[in-house]
Order: structure tokens, then C-alpha cells, then sequence
């Protein structure tokens, strides 16, 4: 097992870091895209034995020359090598950021099943179930998206970012779309769980991305949220892929 990896989740908007050593996560933050000396930065002189990264916005060939310096880099994509069994028909075009939630999710809850909800751009939803099979899930506009989307495809709504304590009915043209933005996403959060949870009893659920603090409060309790679940997940990845070599001081 490698005793020490950087672990990388490069989202649309930012990038998450992760320090493992010895298969616990230690330190944690988050990072402009493509910022390769903040990385080094936050590993200050720390040595690691892997990068490991999974990424699911444009190439940053800088980022890439910049982490091949620290130590050798694992690439996780959607398709790679997973301890979950799957039913999932795409796997080639499944984003390897909702691969390693599902891998995370399982992680965390090994006998149960685990739906794994990324509020982040796009809100995604995987489930794994009690046997350890990756099912699939949804993706639907994420909080921002939304808002956004009633700007662009309108002639004259504002665009909104929704405060979180948002009233139910709102008072004026920018506190309805708030409202809406804000309620219609944890009213779907609200149904799909409790659909998905009909199908599959004892369903244990964790929130993570950008938004899951504010919809975490909202929902009722039994929900957990992890803010670096993408990580856990993409370490688990790389540990369980025997095919990338291991380094001559991982042993």
C-alpha cells in the first residue's frame, strides 16, 4: 500500500486537495484550477510516493508538468479499475468525479446502500447497493445553474445568488427567484431521496460539493454530509488499481 499520496479533485470550478498518509486523509483544502504552485504550497515538505488526480474540467497541461515534479502521477477517469461492481451501461463516459462519490459513499457505509449527492455545478446523485454494485443515479442543473439559466433564457430576470435562509414566498421579482432556486433544488433533493430510499431500505445518504452545507441544514436529519468525499473515493481508486506501479518506498 502506498504509505503517502497527494490526492487531486479537479472540479468546473475549483479544485479540492487531499494529503493521505497511510490510507487516512490528514490534510484537506481547496485551490484555484490549474494552480500547481499552490499545490506545492500545501504540500509544504511533506514527500509523497503518488499523485493521484481526477479531473473533470479542461486539460491544464502547467498543472500536469507542475504535480510530475512532486511524484509520479495517476491519472483516475470514469472507466478505471474499481472495487464496486457495476451496472452501469457507460462506464466510458461516466465522470470520474461520480465514480469516485459512489467509491467514497461505499467506503463509508460498506453494508448499506449509499447514495452519494454532489451539489456542485450539476447536482449528481449515484447509488451503490447493499452487495457493493454501482446502479447509476441522475444529474440535474445544479443551484447556480439554475439561476442562471432563468437570466440567460429570459429577456429581463435578474441573475440571483440565492442567500441561504431564503423565504418560501418571496416579495420581489429578485426574492422569487431566489426562492425558487433555492426551494425547487431541495424539493427535488427532498423527493429523489425519498424515491430512491423506497427502492432501496436503510439507504444511507451523503451530500458533498460546494452547496451541501446549506442543503445539509435544510433536509431532515440522517443525512450526512463530507466535504472531501471525492477524495476518499479517488484514493480508494488509485489503491485498488494494481496496475500503475508502485513506487520503491511504498514497498
Amino acid at each position: 500500500m502506498m504509505t503517502h499520496q497527494l490526492v487531486l479533485d479537479i472540479g468546473n470550478s475549483r479544485t479540492k486537495i487531499g494529503l493521505f498518509a497511510e490510507g487516512r486523509l490528514i490534510r484537506a483544502s481547496h485551490l484555484p484550477n490549474g494552480d500547481g504552485a499552490a499545490a506545492k504550497v500545501f504540500l509544504e515538505n511533506d514527500h509523497v510516493d503518488r499523485v493521484v488526480l481526477g479531473s473533470v474540467a479542461a486539460e491544464a497541461p502547467d498543472l500536469i508538468t507542475a504535480l510530475a515534479s512532486i511524484a509520479p502521477i495517476h491519472v483516475i477517469q470514469g472507466d478505471s479499475p474499481s472495487p464496486l461492481k457495476s451496472a452501469y451501461s457507460t462506464m466510458s463516459t461516466l465522470g470520474v468525479d461520480r465514480l469516485a462519490n459512489a467509491v467514497g459513499a461505499n467506503r463509508l457505509f460498506p453494508d448499506r446502500p449509499a447514495l452519494a449527492v454532489d451539489l456542485g455545478t450539476c447536482v449528481t446523485y449515484d447509488l451503490v447497493d447493499a452487495s457493493g454494485t454501482f446502479l447509476g443515479g441522475l444529474i440535474s442543473p445544479g443551484l447556480r445553474m439554475r439561476a442562471k439559466a432563468m437570466n440567460t433564457f429570459s429577456a429581463r430576470l435578474p441573475l440571483v445568488e440565492p442567500a441561504e435562509n431564503v423565504s418560501l414566498i418571496g416579495r420581489s421579482t429578485e426574492e422569487c427567484l431566489a426562492s425558487g432556486t433555492h426551494h425547487g433544488l431541495l424539493a427535488e433533493l427532498r423527493s429523489m431521496i425519498s424515491g430512491i430510499g423506497q427502492q432501496q431500505p436503510h439507504l444511507a445518504v451523503v451530500l458533498t460539493g460546494g452547496d451541501a452545507p446549506r442543503f445539509a441544514r435544510a433536509l431532515e436529519n440522517g443525512i450526512f454530509a463530507h466535504p472531501f468525499l471525492t477524495l476518499l473515493g479517488l484514493h480508494a481508486l488509485s489503491l485498488h488499481d494494481s496496475s500503475f506501479p508502485r513506487s520503491a518506498a511504498a514497498g
